[in-house]
């Protein structure tokens, strides 16, 4: 049977005279004006009231393709006031006590063919709106009138879907990660102690100084006089220069080590720098830094996230770049033996794993309270000594998404992600290869698993 899609202007006369909707009224007496709730999905009081004027249109115009997505029945449901004429008289979807926005019945049908000249702007900004872009009106990017025309095109709807929905941008709910958020910019007050040191204050914005980094003196790469030789002298020359090079990774004190930082945009290796500054790096969006810059309270080497400009698909060029805009920094620092994280604020979230191919689907956010321990060195220690046994070599790497969850609560792959960095710590990684090259038969060896075992007591 034909299912009669119901005329949107008499239907929605219906709606608002039945009282059936919370916060669905007339606003004045000649009933010409009208409200309708228009509550964003992440605030902490949202809930299945505010939508149901968007679902039974949605259930009303007999639309298959928006089963269980409330943002594409409330966008469709804008889309068709906007194509009957319905102007927008007060936009208050930000009032804390009562989110809504009014509109004013149309003087004389209007069809979709006669909409106003801005429209399609304000489509533009309304679709950021849905995903918690908090923009103006005079910020909506030019480029986008074409991708919401294609937007029902396989190459559409990977860009939204993948691109738009997961997008971890915009004032955060409350109670995030178990915490209450602290005030905008709120910076740390006192030293923050992880891995029994204290981290020094960090000020909000950089200064900027030419600082010299020092050279570590770290293990470098070996080579491999050991491939191919098995058992005897060899074994036991790779267990010396593996105590060798673990003892000068660690001391007592610290875990020294420099970073490797690879950028991908959707996939795509972008950047590639390695810093050599044991406390650590700072990601940030700073395009007039140019070389190595250190910030004088944290002792971090800002490093700069390449521009999105020259991207061939626009659309993913302006969405990553509006995650780059929001993004005040993403501390990645080394304090005594522990490898920490810490959000700079700003309205760009982080999130992190050991892996690229994770599919645990359990986001890990990074926080921006405090200094998060991400690994701990005998952590690192422990997985030696379980490769020594027979299972897999400890990560060397930690992978850190902005401004989408990660890892992906619907096991979306790593290459579409917006923004993916992979942070290296290069002590971990030449002692990992020196593992896996010489295999764990090879550190079968009294003497290291006692030297190791003493190591993780020691920290």
């Amino acid at each position: 049977m034909s299912h009669s899609k119901p005329l949107l202007i008499p239907w929605l006369r219906t709606q608002i005279d039945s009282k059936r909707y919370p916060g669905v009224q007339w606003t004045n007496l000649e009933q010409t004006e009208f409200s309708i709730p228009w509550k964003h999905a992440l605030r902490q009081d949202s809930s299945d009231m505010d939508i149901l004027i968007f679902k039974a249109w949605a259930e009303g115009s007999g639309n298959g393709r928006v089963h269980g997505d409330p943002s594409v029945w409330k966008r469709n449901f804008r889309s068709a006031l906007r194509a009957k004429g319905f102007k927008l008289v007060s936009d208050n979807k930000n009032d804390p006590a009562n989110p809504h926005k009014v509109f004013r019945w149309p003087d004389e049908p209007t069809s979709g063919a006669n909409s106003s000249a801005g429209s399609q702007d304000q489509d533009d900004a309304d679709l950021f709106e849905d995903y918690g872009f908090p923009i103006q009106e005079s910020q909506v990017v030019p480029c986008f009138d074409h991708y919401l025309q294609a937007a029902d095109s396989p190459a559409g709807q990977d860009i939204l879907q993948e691109c738009l929905k997961e997008l971890n941008i915009g004032p955060e709910p409350e109670g995030t990660a178990g915490f209450e958020p602290p005030p905008e910019q709120q910076q740390l007050q006192n030293p923050v102690v992880i891995g029994g040191h204290a981290l020094p204050e960090q000020q909000q914005y950089p200064v900027m100084s030419e600082g010299a980094v020092g050279e570590a003196g770290l293990p470098e790469q070996p080579a491999h006089p050991m491939e191919g030789a098995v058992g005897g002298a060899c074994d036991g020359q790779l267990v010396e220069q593996f105590l060798h090079t673990i003892t000068k990774t660690s001391d007592r004190d610290n875990f020294k080590t420099q970073f490797r930082i690879t950028v991908y945009y959707r996939g795509v290796k972008v950047s590639e720098q390695l810093v050599q500054n044991e406390d650590g790096i700072r990601l940030v969006y700073r395009p007039d830094l140019i070389g190595p810059v250190v910030d004088h309270e944290s002792g971090l080497t800002l490093v700069s996230l390449p521009s999105p400009g020259a991207m061939l698909d626009q659309t993913q060029a302006n969405l990553t770049q509006r995650i780059l805009d929001k993004l005040d920094g993403l501390d990645v620092g080394v304090s005594g033996h522990v490898v920490y994280g810490l959000r700079r604020g700003g309205e760009t979230k982080a999130f992190w794993s050991f892996s690229k191919f994770d599919r645990n689907k359990q986001p890990q956010e990074i926080s921006k309270l405090q200094p998060q321990p991400l690994y701990q060195f005998k952590d690192f220690v422990r997985g030696i000594l379980d490769f020594i046994d027979g299972r897999d070599c400890p990560p060397c790497s930690l992978f850190f998404c902005l401004g989408e969850k990660w890892p992906d609560p619907d096991n979306r792959p790593w290459e579409k992600k917006l923004i993916m960095v992979e942070v290296v710590l290069t002590s971990m990684e030449v002692l990992k290869d020196m593992a896996v090259g010489g295999g764990a038969s090879s550190l079968q060896s009294v003497e290291l698993q006692m030297s190791l075992e003493e190591m993780m007591e020691m920290y």
